[in-house]
């Protein structure tokens, strides 16, 4: 077995939780190993759709709602910090985002929604509800069946790809080490800290952060978490390069930077990661009936992913209650929630400051009583 040697902290998952967390904790002077699995796991960092989104998150917990506007509003920052290190682009556009309703139904159900997130009052929020006719003045194309959308000017988007890349590149140039490919097998006890082993590979430290997605359950248990994750599929098309046609970022439909247009995304109750086309045909013909000009845009290719979920849809930070230096972070925001994780998330983990937050995302709500 090859001894990777003695680090400050083990990441366990290279995913946009792991590496935004590493990266933090690599930029303060940490020494962190990250471990990461194979190109054949189920990757929700290679599969989401890109959003950088504050309006829908926190209706029911205020708590969320403070930490994704954090998040939000240090995206610029963290933009940089990857461009610095990585030369990598994340395309990151904000200013105006819209989700579009259809049908007076779809309307009621947004707006009490929204209407909770706005009922917390957050310094800067301006997320609300406008009807047709003043959504017509944004986007004049959008279809019959359309009759108003929530917006914000906080919301907008990124390359998720590009994302990706640059954390990956990012946290190297910080001084990490990223090792690729390896699945963890095993975190014990060993003196005050822990063995962590990986195939081949076994390495030692005081602290490891279990940021390991759906895998995230398994590697916790042992020291006292309960479930914490479950998956859902999501299915996103993407059409061929078009004029641009999207004035502002939508939940459901977006431009990248080369033209082409995402069209997202399913909510699925499996834990099968292909494209249907069951899911495609649903996801085209509910694009048309928003922006009708899609009818007229091939579709290139498609793929599916499954999101990292919680019970309750906010996201888990925290220590083991039985075992000191073990710690979780999952999220389905993995991409909204960057920044966060690469300053509040890591310093708590290095440093012990605990982001008043937190009282909200302890594994422990999940705990099975009798």
């Amino acid at each position: 077995m090859t001894d990777l040697g003695h680090w400050d902290i083990v990441v366990v998952g290279g995913g946009l939780v792991g590496t935004a967390t590493a990266l933090g904790m690599a930029r303060d002077g940490a020494r962190v190993l990250v471990l990461d699995s194979s190109d054949t796991s189920f990757r929700a960092s290679r599969g989401n759709f890109g959003l950088v989104w504050a309006q829908s998150k926190g209706a029911g917990n205020r708590d969320y709602a403070t930490w994704t506007r954090t998040a939000v509003r240090e995206w610029r920052a963290l933009e940089a910090e990857i461009r610095e290190l990585s030369g990598v682009e994340t395309h990151y556009e904000t200013g105006l985002g819209l989700h579009l309703c259809l049908g007076e139904d779809e309307f009621a159900k947004r707006a009490e929604m929204i209407g909770r997130v706005a009922a917390h009052q957050l310094p800067g929020d301006d997320v609300r509800m406008i009807r047709r006719d003043e959504l017509l003045e944004i986007m004049p194309d959008v279809g019959p069946g359309v009759v108003g959308a929530s917006m914000s000017t906080l919301d907008g988007a990124c390359q998720s790809l590009a994302l990706y890349r640059g954390l990956s590149i990012a946290v190297q140039k910080a001084g990490a080490r990223l090792v690729s490919n390896v699945q963890v097998s095993a975190i014990e006890p060993q003196g005050d800290g822990y063995r962590i082993e990986a195939e081949a590979l076994r390495a030692t430290a005081p602290k490891v952060l279990i940021a390991a997605g759906l895998a995230t359950n398994k590697l916790a248990a042992p020291f006292g978490i309960p479930e914490i994750v479950r998956g859902q599929k999501g299915q996103i098309l993407v059409t061929e390069r078009a004029r641009p046609i999207l004035p502002a970022v939508t939940s459901g439909i977006r431009q990248t930077a080369e033209g082409t247009i995402l069209i997202g995304d399913t909510k699925e109750e499996t834990d099968e990661d292909r494209s249907t086309g069951q899911g495609m045909r649903q996801l085209a013909a509910r694009a048309v009936r928003l922006l009708p000009e899609i009818g007229t845009l091939r579709v290139v290719r498609s793929w599916a992913a499954l999101r990292v979920l919680t019970p309750d849809g906010n996201p888990v930070y925290d220590e083991s209650p039985s075992h000191p230096g073990i710690f979780v972070a999952t999220t389905h925001s993995g991409v909204t929630l960057a920044p966060a994780h690469r300053g509040p998330l890591a310093q708590w983990i290095m440093n012990g400051q605990r982001p008043p937050e937190f009282a909200s995302f302890g594994a422990q709500r999940f705990a099975r009583t009798n």
